[in-house]
C-alpha cells in the first residue's frame, strides 16, 4: 500500500514538472544527432545522497535553470548536480535512442526515466562504475533510452565528480548517427594516437643509439601525453583499468602532472635553458620541485583530491608560459631556436586556448573546437618530432660528419656501380632476345646449309654474349648478397650434352682438340639449380678454351654415391694453355683479375668469371681446387654434393608432348609487351604452336581493356612497361578489375630482369611462372603447358 502511495506521489510530481518544464517531441523528421541542451534544466544540491524521490519532493524549491550552451562547463567541482528534461514520442511504435552526456572521466552519471508516475529505467555510468556494468559498453558515457509509443517520458540525471571539470553535452543519437560518429572518432583518434606511437618509438630508438638525454625526455613526454589523452577519451578506463580503484581514480592526475613535468624537462634540455639566464634556470627548477610535491600529494593524500585538478592545470599552464618566455628570451639574445620547436609550442598553446574558450562557450561549439586540445597536441608532436630530427643533425661532431660524408660517397659509388651493371645487363638482354629468338626461329625453318652455318655462328656468339651479361648481373648480385640457388629437378645428362656441343664448337674454331670422358652413370635426375650448375662448368670451360692456344681441352664428369639420397658430382677440366704463375694462383678468384693482366687485349673477358664460379661453388657448399704450371696448363677440380630426385616420371613430366599439344588446342593468348622487336620474337614462337591464337597489348592498361572484351586462356606479361607495368596489371587482374572470370587466369612473367628481388615479387603478387629473356622456346612451351595443366586440374576439382 505504501508503494502505491509512493507511485501516486511520484506521478503527481512528474505531471507538475512536465507541465511546466520544456520538452522535446521526437519524430521521424528529425536529423540525428541533436543537442537537447536548450530543453534541459540543471540545479546544484548541497546533499550528494539525495534520491530521486527526495529530489521530486523538493523540486519546486530548487533553483533549476536552463542550459544555455551545447556544452555547459561546470568547472572544477566536487559538488552534485541534477538535470531534468522530457522527451515525447509521437509515433505509434516504441523508439530507442542513445543519450551522450558528461565527459568520459566523470565519476557518476545516474539517469532515471519516469513514465506515467513510475520509474521505468534506472541506469548508472561513469568512472566509479565497472566498465562491464555500464548500461552501454562504450568509452563515453552513453545511456540507451526507450520511449514508449505515443507517450511522454521525464528524465533526471544526477552528476557527481571528485573535483575534475564536468562538461555537459546532451546529445541524442539514433543507431545510425551513433555508429557514424563512433567511426569518425575512431578515424581521428587512430590518426592522433598513431602519431604519438610513431614519434615515441622512433625517438626511443634514437635515444638508445645516441644516448642523448633530450630524446628520452621527449619520449617520456609523448608517452605521458598519450596516456593523459587516453584517460580523457575514456580508452584507458575501457581497456586498462576497467574498474574503479586506487590507480584508476588517480591516473588522470598522475599522467597530467607527468606530461607537464616531461614537457618542462624536455624543453629545459632542448633549449639549454640553464645557459640562457639564471632566472630561467631557477624558474624551471622551482616548477620541477612543485610538480614533484604535487605528485607526492596525489599519490599519498586523497583528502585534497578536489584541489589537485586545478593545481595540476595551473602548473601546466605556468610551465607552458615559462617555455614561451624562454623561447622569446633566446630569440632576443640571438640564440638560435629551432623553428619547428617554436611552431610546436605555438600549436600546443593555440589548441589549449581554443579548448578553454570552447569550454566557457565563448566560441561556437564544433568538432574542431571541442577537440582543439587534441588537434593542437597532435600538431605539436609532429613539429617537435621534426625539431628532434634537426637536433640529430646538430649533435653530430665534425669528425662524424666527415666520416658520414665519406661513407655516403662510398655507398653512392657502390650503388651507382651496381645500378649500372644491373641496368646495362637488362638493356642488353632486350635486343639479345630478338637476336637469339629470331635466329633460332629462322634456323628451324630453313634447309639452306650456308644460312644454317651463319645462324649457328649468330647463335653461339649471342649465347656467349648472354653468358657475359649473366656474369655481369651475377657479379652485381654477389656484391649485394642477393645470389640464391633454386631447388628443382633437372637432367644432368642434358646439361652436360649442351656444354659439350658449345665447347666443341669453340674448340674447333680455335683448332683445339676437345676430349670428353664420362665415368659412372650421369643419366640421372638430380635436385638443385641447373642454371647455376651449368654456369659453373661453362665459365671454367670458357676460361680453358680462351687461354689455350694449342693442344686440347678435356672435360671429365664423374659421380660418386654418398650418404642417403646424396651423390657427389665431380667435374675435372684440364687444358694445355698458358697456365698460371704460382705467385698469382691465389688471386684468380678475385674480381676483375686475370693472370695475363698486362695482356687483356690478347685474351679479352671481364675478369669476373672465376669470381662468380667460386661464389656459386660456395653456395653449393662444394669445393674448387686449381692446379697450374706456367706455360704447361691448368687443372680444375670441382666437387658439389647434390640430391638425387625421388620424384616419379609423372611428377617431373606433367603430360606427354601429345597431351600438351592437345591441351594447347584452341587456346587464346594475350601477350603484354611494349617492345615491338620482342613482340616479333614472341610472335615467331607462338605461330609454331598448333591451335594457338594470340593478341598483343602494349602495356597493362591495354591488357585490362582487352580482357574485358575477350576471353583469354593465358597471359604472357612483361614487367617494365609504360602507362601501367606488369606488376600493377597483375594485381588488377587478380583483384577482378579485368572481369571476375579472368581473375585466376594463368599469368607468366616474361622479363629481362633476372634479379632475385624481381623473381620473389613476381610470385608474391600471384603470377604463375617466371621466364627470362632471351626466351627459351622449350622452356616457355613447358611453362605454358604446366600452367594450363594446373588450371585444368583446378577446374576439374571445382566441378
Amino acid at each position: 500500500m505504501k508503494q502505491l502511495y509512493l507511485y501516486i506521489v511520484i506521478g503527481l510530481l512528474f505531471m507538475v514538472y512536465t507541465s511546466g518544464s520544456a520538452q522535446i517531441t521526437l519524430s521521424h523528421d528529425l536529423v540525428f544527432p541533436i543537442s537537447i541542451h536548450s530543453q534541459a534544466d540543471i540545479t546544484q544540491v548541497d546533499y550528494p545522497d539525495y534520491t530521486l524521490e527526495e529530489i521530486l519532493k523538493i523540486e519546486d524549491s530548487l533553483d533549476f535553470h536552463v542550459l544555455e550552451n551545447p556544452i555547459t562547463d561546470l568547472g572544477f567541482t566536487d559538488q552534485t548536480f541534477w538535470l531534468r528534461f522530457s522527451l515525447t514520442n509521437d509515433s505509434d511504435q516504441p523508439q530507442t535512442y542513445y543519450l551522450e552526456t558528461a565527459r568520459p572521466i566523470t565519476d557518476v552519471a545516474h539517469l532515471y526515466q519516469v513514465f506515467e508516475g513510475e520509474i521505468i529505467s534506472d541506469q548508472v555510468s561513469g568512472d566509479l562504475i565497472k566498465f562491464a556494468d555500464r548500461p552501454f559498453n562504450h568509452r563515453k558515457i552513453i545511456f540507451p533510452i526507450t520511449l514508449p509509443a505515443s507517450s511522454k517520458s521525464g528524465f533526471y540525471i544526477k552528476f557527481q565528480s571528485d573535483g575534475e571539470v564536468i562538461n555537459l553535452p546532451l546529445i541524442l543519437n539514433d543507431t545510425s548517427s551513433l555508429v557514424s560518429s563512433s567511426f569518425f572518432n575512431q578515424l581521428i583518434f587512430g590518426f592522433f594516437y598513431g602519431i604519438l606511437c610513431l614519434a615515441g618509438v622512433t625517438y626511443l630508438f634514437f635515444y638508445f643509439g645516441m644516448k642523448e638525454s633530450s630524446f628520452i625526455y621527449y619520449v617520456a613526454y609523448v608517452l605521458s601525453v598519450a596516456l593523459l589523452h587516453m584517460n580523457l577519451d575514456g580508452y584507458f578506463y575501457q581497456y586498462i583499468t576497467q574498474e574503479p580503484g586506487w590507480f584508476a581514480n588517480r591516473s588522470l592526475l598522475i599522467f597530467a602532472a607527468l606530461s607537464s613535468l616531461a614537457l618542462g624537462a624536455y624543453s629545459y634540455v632542448y633549449l639549454k635553458a640553464s645557459t640562457i639566464s639564471n632566472f630561467i634556470k631557477k624558474a624551471f627548477q622551482f616548477l620541477f620541485i612543485a610538480h614533484g610535491i604535487l605528485l607526492l600529494f596525489i599519490v599519498f593524500f586523497t583528502a585534497g583530491q578536489a584541489s589537485y585538478y586545478p593545481a595540476v592545470n595551473a602548473l601546466g599552464f605556468i610551465m607552458l608560459l615559462l617555455i614561451i618566455f624562454t623561447i622569446f628570451k633566446s630569440v632576443f639574445s640571438k640564440i638560435h631556436v629551432d623553428t619547428f620547436f617554436s611552431i610546436g609550442i605555438a600549436c600546443l598553446t593555440f589548441g589549449f586556448v581554443i579548448f578553454i574558450l570552447n569550454n566557457f562557450s565563448l566560441i561556437p561549439n564544433s568538432f574542431i573546437t571541442s577537440n582543439a586540445s587534441k588537434l593542437g597536441t597532435g600538431a605539436e608532436i609532429i613539429f617537435l618530432s621534426l625539431s628532434m630530427a634537426n637536433r640529430i643533425r646538430l649533435l653530430k661532431t665534425e669528425k662524424e660528419e666527415i666520416q658520414e660524408i665519406a661513407l655516403m660517397r662510398a655507398e653512392e659509388s657502390n650503388d651507382m656501380k651496381t645500378y649500372f651493371l644491373s641496368n646495362m645487363s637488362h638493356e642488353l638482354r632486350t635486343p639479345l632476345n630478338a637476336i637469339v629468338g629470331l635466329s633460332k626461329s629462322i634456323l628451324s625453318s630453313t634447309d639452306d646449309t650456308s644460312i644454317k652455318n651463319n645462324l649457328e655462328v649468330i647463335q653461339y656468339s649471342s649465347l656467349s654474349l648472354l653468358g657475359s651479361i649473366n656474369d655481369i648481373l651475377d657479379y652485381s648480385k654477389i656484391e649485394k648478397g642477393d645470389l640464391k640457388l633454386a631447388h628443382v629437378d633437372f637432367d644432368l645428362h642434358k646439361i652436360i650434352q649442351e656444354l659439350k656441343l658449345l665447347t666443341n664448337q669453340k674448340s674447333r674454331e680455335k683448332g683445339l682438340e676437345f676430349v670428353y670422358e664420362e665415368r659412372n652413370n650421369i643419366h640421372t635426375k638430380l635436385v638443385g639449380d641447373p642454371i647455376r650448375l651449368k654456369q659453373i662448368i661453362s665459365n671454367v670451360l670458357n676460361n680453358a678454351t680462351k687461354f689455350t692456344q694449342k693442344g686440347q681441352v678435356k672435360l671429365t664428369v664423374n659421380t660418386e654415391k654418398t650418404r642417403g639420397n646424396k651423390l657427389t658430382l665431380i667435374v675435372d677440366i684440364e687444358d694445355t694453355g698458358v697456365g698460371i704463375a704460382k705467385d698469382k694462383i691465389n688471386r684468380i678468384f678475385d674480381s676483375f683479375s686475370q693472370e695475363q693482366i698486362n695482356d687483356k687485349r690478347k685474351y679479352g673477358g671481364f675478369g669476373i668469371g672465376l669470381c662468380i664460379v667460386k661464389a656459386l661453388v660456395d653456395l653449393h657448399h662444394g669445393t674448387i681446387v686449381v692446379n697450374s704450371v706456367k706455360n704447361e696448363g691448368t687443372q680444375v677440380n670441382i666437387k658439389i654434393e647434390l640430391e638425387r630426385s625421388i620424384a616419379s616420371q609423372t611428377t617431373q613430366d606433367l603430360m606427354t608432348p601429345a597431351q600438351t599439344e592437345k591441351l594447347m588446342q584452341d587456346k587464346h593468348f594475350l601477350v603484354v609487351e611494349d617492345n615491338t622487336v620482342n613482340q616479333l620474337v614472341i610472335k615467331s614462337i607462338l605461330r609454331k604452336w598448333k591451335g594457338v591464337s594470340f593478341d598483343f597489348a602494349n602495356h597493362g592498361l591495354e591488357a585490362l581493356e582487352a580482357m574485358k572484351t575477350k576471353v583469354y586462356d593465358v597471359v604472357l606479361m612483361d614487367l617494365q612497361m609504360p602507362e601501367m607495368d606488369g606488376y600493377e596489371a597483375t594485381e588488377q587482374i587478380r583483384s577482378g578489375r579485368s572481369g571476375i572470370n579472368s581473375k585466376d587466369i594463368p599469368i607468366i612473367a616474361v622479363t629481362a630482369d633476372t634479379t632475385e628481388k624481381t623473381k620473389a615479387r613476381v610470385f608474391s603478387i600471384g603470377m604463375d611462372d617466371y621466364i627470362t629473356k632471351p626466351i627459351d622456346q622449350e622452356l616457355l612451351y613447358a611453362s605454358v603447358g604446366k600452367a594450363l595443366y594446373l588450371e585444368k586440374i583446378k577446374l576439374d576439382i571445382n566441378l
